[in-house]
């Protein structure tokens, strides 16, 4: 009892020091941090859609943006400010299923010397791309995978201003130059997007950073799970060998890990390591489509009957739809993308289905074997909140992205984020307690079988024991040798000094027979004065050498002792003696060997009585 309240208090101390930390640290990730070289380009944006304007010198996020589909285009046009105070300036944004198109205008007004101090003005202007980006994703896979864009502006800017010089000569006198930031969204798939990132200018280093911390909590999320799932997957099949033989551990890491690649992928963090934005793409959708999958297996693994077969058909059901969406995805039939509605719909379905199972069986599930109740309401906790907040997530976007067109929905993630952590917590602290409780019913078990296996008075292997193991090597048809032990003038201990001396007797005769056949499988006491010992495999082949040392040690002991003497009367016999036979036939021939040397003591004894009469 007193380790229970103990593990309480530490499981619910745990889930307060998580639950403060996850509320810092998304409370710090949700407070704009403060760059002095950051520029973020909210307001004097001019938006059209598909050829007509719809917004004017209006800040990003008051534009009603509808729901892009695919071709659809949106331009969006913006006079860029001074830009020579920056180092390295970058424009930095985010876009949704597009191909992205970032042009650099530039207009100039120059003064040209005519002669008597007139002069004359002279308009130019330069387009230049300066930055593109899936196009040639879309034509290979119909889709432009979601994208953090990084956009260098200086190359670009001192290329425009070589180029106008060149042209008009060193006698030109600049007097105006406008620089104007032109971006073309077109959408590659339906519902590709409704609303745009903001507009970030800031040098290459400040804008890294920038993204960093902007994400940083969904950053160490992610990789913690991901290693948790990888450290919790690899020591699971020891734990199954030799502990609970139960896979929940294994589950518990594949849902880590598909939690953390999640998170990973959705904020476009594998992208930013290795570039590629396909394969950040499909660890998006393929690790969410295979979740369900690993908490079905998890739910398989601790539940037994017609539940464990419902939820094993339920598993086997999504791992077939996974490799079949797996398999459009790959052929570019239809991008996992274009499927999210479906997605979304059917996972939501399955666990409400899920949870009603588990509802309606509720009585059978408290009254199930191996049911530790502070086990299970921690996974239910854990479970119910990393729902609650996928939910809600899922729901904030979807009406955001179908209903509010307006503006830019940061908080988009952050409650999976925060769900999936809990989630896993509470599913280690479950675990925790699960392994308490395994480990107590394990020693309780092991006790019970000490009790039934094991001889009171010498804690040696008791007959039932014995008989056991002679079952179990009949079958195993392996070469064996019993020896079978009877030990001398019990009766006589008992009658001339009282039983206590005759258990002394015993228990002294246990303790020679442990230390001279100590490479024995089995040392057990039949009953009585009766023993018995079991050599197998190459250890049988010491049965001589070990009967030899036994008198050695007898000898060694009766010349400490002053009460009585040990002796012994033994015979042996091998497996291969009584050939297709039990272990009980070889222990009879042994028994009967053993009385044939008991006979011959009682012989000499009687002679030897006769002759000193």
């Amino acid at each position: 009892m007193k380790l229970r309240i103990n593990s309480n208090l530490i499981a619910v101390a745990s889930l307060l020091l998580i639950l403060v930390g996850i509320y810092f640290l998304l409370d710090r990730i949700n407070s704009p941090y403060q760059y002095t070289d950051l520029f973020t380009l909210d307001d004097g944006w001019t938006v059209s859609l598909n050829g007509k304007k719809i917004a004017e010198t209006q800040s990003l996020k008051s534009v009603q943006i509808p729901v892009l589909n695919k071709h659809d285009q949106l331009v969006l046009t913006r006079v860029l400010p001074n830009l020579d105070t920056y180092n390295a300036p970058c424009l930095y944004f985010y876009s949704r299923h597009s191909i992205v198109d970032v042009y650099l205008e530039t207009e100039k007004e120059t003064e040209i010397p005519k002669g008597n101090n007139q002069v004359d003005i002279k308009t130019e202007s330069s387009t230049i791309l300066i930055y593109t980006y899936g196009r040639d994703l879309e034509g290979k896979t119909s889709e432009a995978p979601n994208k953090y864009n990084n956009v260098s502006l200086e190359g670009s800017r001192d290329k425009i201003n070589k180029l106008s010089f060149a042209k008009n000569g060193n006698k030109e006198k600049v007097i105006k130059k406008t620089q104007t930031l032109k971006v073309v969204l077109t959408a590659t798939g339906d519902a590709a997007f409704s609303s745009v990132s903001p507009y970030i200018i800031g040098s290459r280093v400040t804008v890294l950073s920038y993204h960093l911390i902007n994400n940083a909590i969904h950053l160490f999320a992610g990789v913690f799970l991901v290693i948790l799932g990888f450290v919790l997957i690899i020591i699971s099949p020891y734990m199954f060998l030799y502990h609970n033989k139960e896979a929940r551990l294994f589950f518990s890491g594949f849902i880590s890990l598909l939690l953390g690649i999640f998170i990973l992928a959705q904020f476009d963090l594998i992208d930013m390591l290795i570039n590629n934005p396909l394969v950040d793409s499909f660890c998006e959708y393929a690790s969410l489509t295979c979740i369900p999958i690993a908490i079905l297996g998890y739910f398989a693994s601790i539940f037994r009957g017609r539940i464990k077969s419902f939820l094993n058909f339920l598993m086997l059901l999504d791992i077939l739809l996974f490799s079949g969406m797996t398999l459009l995805h790959v052929l570019s039939i239809m991008r996992f993308s274009r499927m999210t509605s479906f997605i979304q719909v059917y996972i939501i379905s399955e666990t409400l289905l899920v949870f009603g199972i588990l509802i309606v069986n509720r009585k059978q599930f408290k009254e199930s074997e191996n049911r530790n109740l502070n086990s299970d309401l921690f996974f239910l906790i854990g479970a119910i909140t990393f729902l609650i907040f996928s939910i809600t997530d899922i729901i904030a976007y979807d009406v955001h992205k179908y209903s509010s067109n307006r503006g830019y929905f940061k908080g988009y993630g952050n409650g999976f984020t925060f769900g999936s952590v809990i989630f896993v917590s509470c599913m280690l602290i479950s675990y925790m307690f699960y392994s308490i409780y395994s480990s107590n019913i394990t020693s309780l078990q092991e006790r019970m079988a000490d009790l039934a296996y094991t001889d009171p008075l010498t804690g040696l292997s008791n007959r039932a024991r014995c008989e056991q193991i002679m079952g179990i090597i009949s079958h195993e048809r392996s070469i064996y040798s019993i020896i079978s032990i009877d030990l001398n003038k019990l009766k006589k201990v008992n009658d001339t000094y009282g039983h206590h001396e005759g258990d002394r007797l015993i228990t002294g005769f246990a303790t020679i027979l442990t230390e001279c056949f100590w490479d024995a499988n089995l040392i057990g006491r039949m009953g009585g004065d009766e023993f018995i010992v079991i050599l197998l495999g190459d250890h049988a082949n010491s049965c001589t050498k070990r009967l030899h040392e036994l008198y050695s040690i007898l000898s060694d002991w009766n010349r400490k002792e002053q009460v009585f003497q040990y002796s012994a009367s033994y015979g042996y016999a091998y497996s291969y003696e009584v050939p297709n036979s039990s272990a009980s036939e070889v222990y009879m021939l042994a028994d009967s060997r053993m009385y044939e040397m008991k006979k011959e003591h009682h012989g000499r004894k009687e002679m030897e009585e006769k002759a000193n009469a």
